[in-house]
């Protein structure tokens, strides 16, 4: 949620030395535009899916998807399993995420971004978040030379608030949505994890909601089978706090997941 392409920028070029790498800007960020209604889970993964063919990119696919993007690219591979070679969840948001946290504190949590994302929404046609400071990318200011002056300005456009608005009002339809697809395929699964409750949506911030964001974490690599990897000192931006690292991870993986390919089609 609030992400685009150039969330990637430290990582994609450095990643396609080894391979093909495409990323993509959800209806209504970036260079995509806005949808007449949501486009809200099942939905983006048809547009995903849409996007990818019309690139003459044939499956199956290796995803990547970081927070609600693992959640949707999850979501494909729960709906699409043998369109997918492998999976890698970056500080993914998990279907039971809700369960993972005290209902009334999840409640409160869900109705404090409610208020603070209309707000923004609200302000941004006027330039308000600008001069309040509140840009809709956490990360956008740290990004890249070539890559930040755009992203920064995207950041404040009115409309990506209103995008960012939509997709948190639909958030838990979503998980509803996720809750009823089949379980995770047997593929090549890397679960990156953070370290530091840095970068998140307002209302994460105390220990017993990272509790909870670690439960949300171990819960997605128990249903996937795997070990997940915690990467010491980073924040929910994995691939902008350490990128070299993510990099490297996400290598290991397409080489595991070339390798299980192979074996498959002899």
């Amino acid at each position: 949620m609030a992400g685009w392409s150039q969330d990637w920028a430290w990582v994609q070029d450095r990643l396609s030395a080894g391979g093909r790498v495409c990323s993509y800007d959800r209806a209504g960020y970036g260079w995509s535009d806005a949808a007449s209604s949501p486009r809200l889970g099942l939905d983006a993964v048809a547009d995903l899916r849409q996007a990818l063919r019309a690139a003459g990119e044939a499956p199956p696919w290796l995803l990547a998807g970081h927070s609600m993007g693992g959640l949707l690219a999850g979501m494909h591979a729960r709906q699409h399993p043998a369109d997918v070679a492998g999976l890698a969840l970056i500080d993914a948001v998990g279907r039971d995420y809700a369960a993972q946290f005290p209902p009334e504190r999840y409640a409160r949590f869900r109705s404090g971004l409610d208020r603070l994302l209309a707000l923004s929404d609200a302000l941004a046609p006027f330039g308000l978040t600008r001069w309040l400071g509140l840009p809709a990318s956490l990360v956008a200011a740290r990004l890249p030379t070539g890559t930040r002056a755009s992203a920064v300005a995207w950041s404040f456009s009115a409309r990506h608030y209103h995008t960012l608005r939509e997709e948190n009002a639909g958030f838990d339809t979503v998980l509803q949505q996720a809750r009823q697809l089949p379980a995770l395929p047997h593929v090549p699964t890397l679960v990156l994890s953070s370290d530091v409750m840095r970068d998140f949506p307002a209302g994460l911030e105390d220990a017993a909601m990272r509790a909870a964001w670690q439960a949300n974490q171990q819960s997605i690599a128990r249903e996937a089978g795997v070990s997940r990897v915690l990467l010491e000192g980073s924040g929910h931006y994995l691939h902008v706090d350490q990128p070299g690292r993510v990099v490297a991870e996400l290598s290991a993986w397409r080489e595991t997941a070339r390798r299980q390919q192979a074996g498959a089609s002899r």
